[in-house]
């Protein structure tokens, strides 16, 4: 494929698939520039799940059910994304609710059978559910078990995914071109989180690894000081700024299933240690 350039600052940058959205966001300088491709990237994830041939692919929505849906922050973004006007057809989200219910409803179906049927099997010395005490301990793990799934939210999975292969380039844009360095140097910006997986990222790549490093600490050094200046200066955007700087855009790297209450379960599993 043919390298473009591109005048970016007064200097020029080659232009690839890989670097025209980190390039995009680093002109628009509207704070930590791969949060600004996240978000972009996340719409973009919805209106590829809503789209019909997706959503009636039978493998991915396999995908889906096994995460039990789509994650708590992503089931609100689709809803809101659908509902709001951002995409006209809201049956791929129809679909995804549906296929969710219906294993739920499996999952319940089978407990409330036990439940019944307790008293049947309380002289099957096999089974570990033979009084409803047994049972109701069991079910809270058969639920828990159904609400995580047995993989991440498909929408995290490919972001995540996404998100390390732009880290990826841009370690390799502040190690291979110059200009680019330079001029990221001096106005760049990343959030914390999305600084720490650029400085993991640098062992791995073919760059001056001490050298790239280095600019990158220097870099999220001049940032948070930015911010705290911003801070002691006061002003409305301040606060915005400086929690996207310190934790990222809201649902970043928030790829955890979904769960109960933590506390209500620890505290079941010490009430059955005792």
């Amino acid at each position: 494929m043919k390298v473009k350039m591109r005048r970016s600052g007064g200097n020029m940058v080659k232009i690839t698939p890989a670097t025209i959205p980190i390039i995009d966001a680093f002109e628009r300088n509207e704070g930590c520039i791969m949060c600004s491709v996240w978000l972009k990237d996340e719409f973009q994830s919805m209106e590829l799940v809503e789209d019909n041939e997706v959503s009636m692919d039978q493998a991915f929505r396999r995908d889906v059910a096994d995460a039990s849906g789509f994650c708590n922050r992503h089931m609100h973004v689709l809803y809101r994304t659908v509902f709001g006007g951002g995409i006209p057809d809201g049956l791929g989200y129809a679909m995804y609710v549906q296929d969710s219910i219906e294993k739920f409803h499996e999952t319940i179906q089978t407990i409330y059978t036990s439940f019944n049927e307790v008293g049947k099997k309380s002289l099957n010395f096999l089974s570990k559910e033979r009084t409803p005490q047994a049972v109701i301990e069991s079910s809270g793990g058969k639920l828990e078990k159904m609400l995580q799934g047995t993989r991440i939210c498909e929408i995290c999975r490919r972001m995540l995914l996404a998100d390390a292969r732009r880290t990826r380039t841009l370690v390799d844009m502040v190690g291979h071109d110059e200009d680019f360095a330079e001029k990221f140097g001096k106005t760049g910006r990343l959030c914390y989180p999305h600084f720490v997986s650029a400085i993991q990222m640098v062992p791995t790549r073919r760059v001056k690894k001490k050298a790239v490093a280095a600019q990158l600490v220097a870099m999220e050094l001049r940032c948070l000081k930015e911010t705290g200046n911003l801070l002691a200066d006061g002003g409305r955007a301040s606060p915005e700024m400086a929690a996207m700087m310190i934790g990222g855009v809201e649902g970043l790297y928030c790829f955890t299933k979904k769960t109960s209450n933590p506390t209500v379960l620890a505290q079941a599993e010490g009430r059955g240690k005792r």
